[in-house]
């Protein structure tokens, strides 16, 4: 099955379980909503208002089947390393649930 051919709900599902294995990799320091604006950036830093529903999921998985991502990696980081580390990361889950990607982008916005 291509990611392209999920339905919403079981996208959603899927963006939250990379967001749980990217979070866990060593260099990662935050990963921002997808199309993130400088006001969305900015409130990402901030601690969340427990009264707002839950943001959607921080991994998009686009309809012609490419998984991106923004990430920003810590300081003491190689920023490239990081960015293979989640792509192969994310190719191995994928690969493992029965999952094709047509592509995995990931950015790097800040480094911390």
């Amino acid at each position: 099955m291509t990611s392209h051919e999920l339905g919403d709900d079981a996208r959603d599902a899927l963006a939250l379980e990379l967001e749980t294995l990217v979070d866990d990799i060593p260099g990662v320091a935050h990963i921002y909503q997808p199309r993130a604006t400088l006001p969305a950036l900015l409130a990402a830093r901030q601690a969340p208002d427990p009264t707002t529903p839950p943001p959607p999921p921080r991994i998009e998985i686009c309809d012609d089947g490419v998984i991106a991502l923004t990430i920003a990696t810590d300081a003491d980081s190689i920023s490239p390393d990081v960015a293979h580390r989640v792509h192969d990361a994310l190719m191995a889950y994928l690969d493992k649930a029965g999952i094709t990607a047509t592509r995995i982008d990931v950015r790097i916005a800040r480094v911390d």
